[in-house]
């Protein structure tokens, strides 16, 4: 693989997989209009690895809190466990269905546009009383893990879904993230997984210098992403991917 096509790949991962704008869309419809052959399990693998590498240190303060079983790292592991069971599930029942039936252009277009609208209700839905994770649930942790198996549909975002089911039960914009973020490492980490038990299968485990490179290119992005998404949201709201979705799938259904 050339290295412009592992730059804009790790690139494209790296800043879509925290953004609430879909990386697997992202990655599907660059493969498409660069006429890309597919770069392989081991590639993708490569850059969600360099992805969750990112988002645990990033968060090294709060995953140190639930290696210490600090109260606060304890509520962190309820919303981890309990949130990241029902993806796996779904998504082993219906990700053939997914993979089958809603790669197309015209479905991620209509996801992109659908989920856009949702998000923008959530974001702007009035809050009289903010949750907070200290007195989150298990029914509202069951609740955003549901509605986390969206994901599983490309053009709906794994982080925007979880983001607008946090904002819909009333977490602040900041809360939101955090929970996005905390749930994408079993998220991406289980993913890896799934993709790497693919790899055994068919007997293909080596591990080749673009990989490295992809997986260093995709940390490198996503740590930057993360920050400015972080540092930036109060200023901007959820406004700016709101309407860049909008744009994306109005441009989408143009390309059809």
């Amino acid at each position: 693989m050339e290295f412009i096509h592992i730059l804009i790949l790790s690139a494209i991962q790296g800043i879509t997989e925290f953004l609430p704008i879909s990386s697997q869309s992202h990655l599907i419809l660059t493969t498409y209009i660069l006429g890309l052959n597919d770069q392989g399990v081991g590639f993708d693998i490569a850059l969600h690895t360099g992805s969750l590498i990112a988002i645990l240190i990033y968060y090294r303060n709060e995953v140190n809190k639930i290696l210490s079983l600090t109260n606060e790292g304890l509520d962190y592991l309820k919303l981890i466990l309990i949130g990241s069971i029902p993806l796996p599930i779904i998504g082993l029942l219906f990700i053939d269905i997914v993979s089958a039936n809603m790669r197309s252009v015209d479905s991620i277009a209509l996801m992109t546009l659908l989920f856009a609208v949702i998000l923008y209700f959530a974001d702007y839905k009035q809050k009289k009383e903010l949750t907070n994770l200290t007195n989150i649930s298990i029914f509202t942790i069951i609740f955003i893990g549901l509605m986390q198996t969206l994901a599983i549909m490309p053009g709906v975002s794994r982080s925007g879904i979880v983001i607008t089911a946090a904002l819909l039960v009333n977490f602040s914009r900041e809360d939101s993230i955090k929970i996005a973020f905390l749930l994408s490492m079993p998220a991406i980490f289980m993913a890896t997984v799934y993709q790497s038990m693919q790899l055994y299968e068919i007997r293909n485990i080596e591990i080749l210098n673009e990989h490295l490179l992809g997986m260093f290119l995709s940390f490198i992005f996503s740590y930057i992403t993360i920050h400015l998404f972080i540092s930036t949201i109060n200023k901007i709201s959820f406004t700016p991917y709101i309407i860049y979705r909008l744009i994306l799938g109005i441009a989408l259904i143009g390309f059809i």
